[in-house]
């Protein structure tokens, strides 16, 4: 069935629309991957309130409803879609860790937390420094053309 056709928002309306509903439908995916693969902690993160599978099982109806809603509405007035790049996503995420960083050594921000005892410090900015290496080592290999 062909979707009802509606007379076209202005670039501004259609641009906050498709942006509400892109960010919406993110959302119902991030939801849909947690309830079929709960998360697994991390060293650093554990995860509280995670579905149990039987709710998991029924809310997945309800999440296809609202993502068809979603995807209706999008189609009704003709929103197109934007193109995200993951690769240059994760690029610019681990970049902006690695500035992150820069407030974790002793000589920049921590400083600001009180005195950081000397032996802690010196581990800190050695440490800090290989991580930084690693981070952008792993940044230059993302930033380069995939293997064919």
């Amino acid at each position: 069935m062909k979707p009802e056709a509606f007379p076209p928002l202005n670039e501004a309306q259609a641009r906050h629309v498709r942006v509400t509903l892109a960010t919406l439908e993110k959302l119902l995916a991030e939801l849909r991957t947690h309830l079929q693969h709960p998360p697994q902690n991390l060293r650093l993160t554990r995860y509280e309130e995670c579905f149990d599978p039987r709710e998991a099982a029924s809310l997945m109806p309800e999440v296809s409803e609202v993502e068809a809603r979603v995807w209706r509405l999008a189609d009704a007035l003709a929103l197109p879609a934007a193109n995200e790049s993951v690769r240059r996503s994760l690029v610019v995420g681990l970049e902006l860790a690695a500035i992150g960083l820069e407030e974790c050594r002793p000589e920049h921000g921590l400083r600001g937390y009180g005195d950081v005892p000397t032996e802690t410090a010196d581990y800190l900015e050695r440490e800090i420094a290989v991580l930084e290496e690693a981070i952008h080592r792993l940044i230059a290999r993302l930033q380069s053309p995939p293997c064919p």
